[in-house]
């Protein structure tokens, strides 16, 4: 199996976080994806870096006016003076308006992110456009005929949506896989989240069709991150109803649980 990674993921690094009241240094650091890297390396796979697409591939997902902001950030946050890494500090909450996008820099942090724990740097392009080129790549691999592929991603993208980051996650790397994979003759796509927290960003991309289905095995937003998405009463909209499976866990569930999750997943694919 071929592994696609880059070295550019190490140039997002050095922001801080609000975590529970306290602004920390960043917990998604190089070193998560470095302990994989070690792992794969060790077990004889072969590595190779990302192809190049362009733009307009990630506009299949994200809209345009979003991308151009994630692009341009932190060059518009130095060219204010400011240094170091940004976060928002305002959102447009319940009653405020969304329909307009703010001219301040400021204000379309907090118009496009949904947390305070997501820093703009000024490598987070870089890293997050190769994260999404790691993820296409593969994709484009499985086109070409190969059986497998693995993307070893980082920054990580399920939490980031149309026109939203958050959660650490800036381009939505399995949604631009999955549709490339549309887009390039895949009849039918499955996307299988594991991670601890749900994925909500792929959800949002996916709900609304009927050609990918997707499911996240993940801890009871009631009491975890992300809180406000994924709940098991959330299947699909209109023509993509029933093809949305969320599969929350209680906490300190055990492998027995997690495994039937798993089964659940296999047996909505069939």
């Amino acid at each position: 199996m071929q592994i696609i990674h880059s070295p550019k993921h190490v140039a997002h690094e050095g922001g801080m976080e609000l975590h529970r009241g306290a602004l920390v240094p960043c917990f998604e650091m190089p070193a998560r994806a470095d302990y994989i890297l070690r792992a794969v390396k060790a077990a004889g796979f072969s590595l190779s870096e990302p192809q190049s697409f362009s733009l307009e591939t990630l506009f299949r997902v994200h809209d345009g006016a979003f991308v151009e902001f994630l692009r341009t950030a932190h060059d518009a946050w130095r060219a204010e003076g400011r240094e170091g890494f940004m976060l928002p500090g305002v959102f447009p909450a319940r009653g405020m308006r969304r329909d307009r996008i703010p001219e301040s820099l400021h204000g379309r942090m907090g118009y496009y992110t949904f947390d305070a724990s997501t820093p703009i740097v000024k490598g987070t392009w870089e890293a997050a456009l190769a994260a999404a080129e790691c993820a296409l790549t593969a994709a484009a691999q499985l086109v070409e005929g190969r059986r497998s592929s693995y993307a070893l991603c980082r920054p990580p993208g399920h939490h980031a949506g149309r026109a939203m980051y958050g959660g650490y996650c800036f381009l939505n790397n399995a949604a631009l896989a999955a549709q490339y994979l549309r887009d390039n003759g895949f009849g039918k796509v499955a996307v299988l989240d594991v991670d601890y927290h749900h994925g909500n960003g792929t959800q949002e991309f996916f709900e609304e069709r009927k050609f990918v289905f997707t499911s996240s095995i993940h801890g009871d937003p009631n009491v975890e991150y992300p809180y406000y998405w994924g709940y098991a009463e959330e299947t699909g909209v209109g023509q993509g109803e029933g093809t949305n499976l969320n599969l929350p866990l209680p906490l300190g569930s055990g492998g027995e649980a997690y495994l039937g999750a798993v089964d659940q997943f296999l047996e909505a694919m069939e």
